[in-house]
């Protein structure tokens, strides 16, 4: 079994290959070798019988830079990963964050635009709970080096976890906003099923805010979609909602057509009935406070029609 003595063995043998000389005594390191001793002495660190994680980390460290410098972008990458790895599970939550954008970073200039965008969609995991914004904005990096590279069909796990992440934390400006590129993304992917569901989710959201007239424009500039099932779905929620009809809001989102879209949403979707009913007594109260003021400002004025109108004999009788 390795022992802590093995790895520090290890570690000065990467020493040696970094610091390594030419027959005239210039530095010429080894950076392939060097790498092959920090991955071993990392592995030992991190191993149950030794748990040295922080020593683990500078390990994988030293092995990424060494990978990196001997041409081997991705065993760099990799290894920096296994850094970020180990700072997650020590809950160094933001260390963990910059070393899986470093190993992104790295993914990305070994040509491997998958593994770099998944790195960042780890970056934004391990920050999630901690900075929302930072981590939204890793997932929509993530999403980018995807549509850059024209790899559509592989921005499924980006764009669903962001999502989930705005949604929970009611940013739901943001979450229309992701919506609206995700249809633009599904129609370049000929997905028209979940290009029409992400249009439908727009219009839920818009409503969720009490917009009817904002969820009206959004279902119209969506062309086609009116003729669809999600479209007719979305023009018949609109109207209910106007109606101030709670109860079939309540109805139409427990269809399948609702309860179908994405979690978040459909759970959007299924307090809809709610919101309908605040925007409706919103309405009644407004409606009812225009009422009084109206009869308040009729009364003097009735008051002083019925006094211009007197008859002027009784006037007379008053001064006599």
């Amino acid at each position: 079994m390795s022992s802590m003595a093995d790895a520090e063995e290890l570690l000065k043998e990467a020493e040696k290959h970094m610091n390594k000389k030419s027959m005239i005594f210039r530095k010429k390191p080894d950076y392939e070798r060097a790498a092959d001793c920090y991955q071993k002495a990392a592995q030992i660190l991190r191993s149950p019988a030794v748990k040295k994680f922080s020593d683990a980390v500078k390990a994988f460290e030293n092995a990424s830079n060494a990978h990196v410098k001997a041409g081997a972008q991705f065993f760099g990458a990799v290894a920096m990963e296994n850094a970020a790895n180990i700072l997650r599970d020590m809950k160094e939550n933001e260390s963990s964050r910059d070393r899986y954008k470093k190993a992104s970073a790295i993914f990305r200039d070994a040509g491997n635009a998958e593994k770099a965008a998944e790195s960042l969609m780890k970056a934004a995991k391990a920050i999630a709970e901690d900075d929302v914004d930072s981590a939204i904005k890793l997932y929509l990096e993530s999403m980018s080096i995807y549509e850059d590279e024209e790899k559509h069909i592989f921005i499924g796990d980006s764009w669903r976890a962001c999502l989930g992440l705005m949604m929970r934390h009611r940013k739901v400006d943001d979450a229309i906003q992701l919506l609206t590129r995700m249809i633009h993304n599904f129609e370049l992917l000929e997905q028209t099923d979940y290009m029409y569901k992400a249009q439908l989710s727009v219009v839920v959201l818009l409503l969720s805010k009490g917009d009817s007239v904002a969820a009206s424009s959004a279902r119209d500039g969506f062309g086609d979609f009116m003729m669809t099932r999600e479209g007719q779905a979305a023009s018949d929620l609109i109207q209910a909602f106007e109606d101030g009809d709670s109860a079939a809001v309540e109805s139409m989102t427990k269809t399948q057509t609702f309860t179908l879209l994405e979690n978040q949403i459909a759970r959007a979707a299924n307090n809809l009935k709610n919101v309908c009913e605040e925007c409706s007594s919103d309405m009644t109260g407004a409606r009812a406070n225009s009422s009084k003021q109206s009869s308040a400002t009729q009364k003097p004025t009735e008051a002083a029609a019925s006094k211009q109108t007197a008859d002027p004999d009784d006037e007379m009788d008053d001064l006599l």
